[in-house]
């Protein structure tokens, strides 16, 4: 039985996908923004809008929805992301 197969609890299926981003990106993106990706993937899994405020409210970390909402639009600003490397990473979890 594959991890996909279980009903896991939101700390499980966050080391999972971290893991998962971590073989995925490897060495093209630091830790700390493949913790932040992992974050933002499940945060847009739960509400399912594109709307950051929303998204920081339900991001699952133990800061200040302030700081995680500063987190996202700092991420948007800065971090050109590599599409080729989200094509990859879309191909990998759909599989």
């Amino acid at each position: 039985m594959t991890p996909r197969d279980k009903n896991t609890r939101d700390e499980s299926k966050n080391s999972i996908l971290f893991t998962t981003l971590s073989q995925i990106f490897g060495d093209k993106m630091n830790l700390a923004r493949i913790k932040f990706f992992g974050l933002f993937i499940c945060a847009l899994c739960k509400v399912q809008t594109v709307c950051f405020e929303k998204l920081a409210v339900s991001f699952d970390a133990d800061v200040m929805v302030d700081s995680s909402l500063r987190r996202i639009q700092r991420f948007m600003s800065e971090y050109l992301l590599d599409t080729n490397l989200s094509s990859l990473c879309v191909r990998f979890v759909a599989a």
